[in-house]
């Protein structure tokens, strides 16, 4: 096996131009000298960046082209490791603006013991740089050249005599893709990626053509930010290495040891083809950290081989074919588009010998991204041109221009009909929007405006906006509907009327707390919506009761709560009555029932497991037809009443059965009796 340390690759012209591009920026910037009050407009050939001071202002009215101020570009807009745009190692379903580009450096280090080799020592330390295009709204050129240096200090027991470098470099494996993005629903994005990885010779100054590595597959975002206002992005990708990377080395010569086999693998990256398996959040927050925009992401991978083993390994142990691990990252906007990044890769789990090298237990990750947007270095610079004019006395000069925009509600993204838009500290400016929310205000003088937004139903908001020399400035402005709340209040006693201190917890859409003070009573406002409202004491069963909040309604709740009924007890799913439910008339529930009732009720909310009481009512065959409909009116009159107490409708199924189901036979009084009966069962 012949093994060369370097693979060289030049790539010093793209560094100057990284190093470069922050000056480029600043001289496209600088406008030149202004002409002569009667000098004739420069032909575009001629428009060049001259350094010097801004002109002057002429006092008179005059005509002006000044330069337009760069997009600023969100950072998510950065490349991953290998190039597109995306995150450490998963690759995100976007491309970027129209025109962009994007530069990037990283490196990776770990340091290990016992890692490849019994008792050995390995180190390693990764480089890249990756790039990224677009020349399409829908369309991502990217790109990376790859290097590595990887440090194996061994002495395996019954190896034979070392054959292989101590350090083994490799440089120049060049990466070359394109993926293609396309918005499917609001927020969210499907895209599709193919890549290839041109792995360079071992032992020749060229790629390996039979070495060549591709993948390809599917990629989605779904960006929340423009949903529900929330600063999250989640993201997933699937796709399928084809690896030849095992064309690299020929290892068919016997006398090569496994212990040089293996070290050699990982140290070029040699691996299987494999099924592999991203996903992705990240936090974008350059709306909220100013004036250093940051990023919060994490990633999960898995990868499953599809080739079979290498037969050198079989006798090893593991022999799974998967391998999973977690990264960690943060980037940070340092200045003008300079990000500087840094996280860590976390091994969860190593594909088997068989299946090709482990996975370092963990990688360091840092490096620094910049972001290009060509558009400003390849359009013409144009060169302010002040023309003197005679103006008629008083009247003023035309440098003034409006805010437009649109109010939309966080909600759902629709626009805010009715909405003020009104001009801090300038008199007679309030302007309404829209039935479709674009509003348009008076003329501003250039600079920063600030507006107060207002609307009924929604949190008023105050922003800013930039006005350009004459040139109507866009802003839209998002505002967040208030929350409608009402009020509750009340007072907790026991049976006898007694004021109890209790806690009370409102469960609903949201959950909240009070508590009843030493006179019982309570309040609380609330959001508008149904509540299930627990009321809790210590030695007594808690006491659950409905509750509707209205919006500007005021509520009134009192909750008795009563010390546990001995009359009612629970075996299995059978409640138990010490006394018979008897009734008054047909189906008129006799009043000295009630309490046995109240126990019921307290039963079922001391065990808010217990989902559902069945209610089943019999009666003997004396009624005839009769009798269905006598013991369905009975069914009922027992569940209005353990409803009216406040348990769930729900959580109460009513049956009559009519004459059905006879304990005994229908013979005499006594036997009559016993068939007419009430049977509570309760079901988990």
């Amino acid at each position: 096996m012949s093994m060369k340390p370097a693979r060289p690759r030049a790539f010093v012209a793209l560094f100057a131009l990284l190093a470069a591009s922050p000056a480029l920026a600043q001289t496209a910037a600088a406008p030149g000298p202004a002409p002569a009050p009667d000098e004739e407009p420069l032909p575009p050939s001629l428009q060049v960046p001259r350094p010097g001071p801004p002109p002057p202002m002429a006092a008179t009215s005059a005509d002006f082209e000044p330069v337009a101020p760069r997009t600023a570009v969100p950072d998510s807009f950065l490349p991953s490791l290998m190039g597109p745009i995306g995150l450490y190692h998963l690759s995100t379903a976007e491309v970027g603006p129209v025109n962009h580009l994007r530069l990037a450096l990283h490196f990776d280090y770990f340091k290990s013991s016992g890692f490849l080799v019994s008792g050995d020592e390995n180190s390693r330390l990764d480089g890249s740089f990756s790039f990224g295009y677009t020349p399409h709204e829908y369309l991502e050129l990217f790109g990376a050249m790859l290097t590595s240096s990887n440090r194996n200090k061994r002495s395996a027991v019954g190896e034979p005599p070392r054959r292989d470098p101590e350090l083994i470099k490799s440089f120049g494996d060049l990466v070359l893709g394109a993926k293609t993005a396309v918005p499917v629903a609001r927020g969210m994005t499907l895209g599709f990626e193919l890549g290839f990885r041109f792995l360079s010779s071992i032992s020749d100054l060229s790629v390996s053509p039979s070495s060549t590595s591709l993948w390809l597959g599917p990629l989605y975002t779904l960006d929340l930010r423009p949903i529900s206002g929330a600063p999250l992005r989640i993201h997933a990708s699937a796709n399928f290495y084809v690896d030849n990377s095992k064309n690299l080395i020929d290892f068919s010569d016997a006398t090569i040891s496994p212990f040089t086999r293996e070290v050699a693998s990982f140290a070029y990256g040699i691996a299987q083809s494999r099924f592999r398996f991203g996903l992705g959040v990240d936090v974008p927050l350059e709306q909220r950290t100013a004036p250093v925009p940051l990023d919060l992401f994490g990633e999960y991978h898995a990868e499953v081989v599809t080739a079979s083993g290498d037969a050198t390994f079989k006798d090893l142990s593991p022999k799974n074919r998967d391998q999973q691990w977690l990264t960690f990252g943060l980037r940070g906007r340092v200045l003008h588009g300079l990000t500087l990044d840094a996280g860590v890769d976390i091994r969860l789990r190593s594909v088997g010998y068989e299946y090709g090298p482990p996975l370092p237990p963990y990688l360091l990750i840092f490096g620094v991204s910049y972001p290009l947007d060509i558009d400003a270095f390849t359009k013409p610079i144009v060169v302010t041109r002040t023309i003197e004019r005679n103006v008629p006395a008083g009247s003023p000069a035309s440098l003034d221009a409006p805010v437009t925009g649109t109010v939309k509600s966080a909600r759902d993204g629709k626009g805010v009909p009715n909405a003020i838009v009104a001009v801090v500290n300038r008199p007679r400016s309030r302007v309404g929007t829209d039935p479709d929310g674009s509003f348009q205000t008076v003329p501003l003088p250039p600079g920063p405006a600030l507006l107060d937004v207002s609307a009924p139903g929604f949190e008023a908001a105050r922003v800013t906006a930039a006005v350009i020399l004459g040139r109507p400035a866009k802003l839209d402005v998002t505002l967040t509907p208030r929350v409608a709340t009402g009020n509750v209040r009340g007072k907790v006693t026991d049976a006898k009327g007694q004021p109890m201190p209790a806690s009370l917890r409102f469960a609903g859409a949201e959950a909240f707390s009070a508590q009843a003070d030493a006179s019982g009573n309570f309040s609380a406002a609330l959001p508008v919506g149904p509540y299930r409202v627990i009321a809790e004491m210590p030695a007594m069963p808690p006491k659950e009761v409905p509750l509707d909040i209205v919006e500007g309604q005021d509520k009134t709740l009192d909750i008795v709560m009563r010390s546990p009924n001995v009359n009612v007890t629970l075996v299995g799913d059978v409640v138990t009555l010490k006394q018979p439910l008897k009734f008054k008339g047909a189906a008129r529930l006799d009043p000295k029932m009630q309490a046995t009732l109240d126990g019921v009720a307290d039963l079922l909310q001391e065990h808010p497991d217990l989902r559902t009481l069945k209610v089943d009512v019999y009666w003997d065959s004396s009624a005839g037809a009769k009798a269905k409909p006598l013991t369905d009116a009975q069914a009922k009159a027992i569940k209005d009443y353990l409803v009216k107490t406040g348990v769930a409708e729900g959580r109460v199924e009513a049956t009559g059965h009519g004459s059905d189901n006879p304990l005994v036979p229908n013979i005499g009084p006594v036997n009559k009796g016993k068939n007419r009966r009430v049977e509570l069962h309760v079901a988990q």
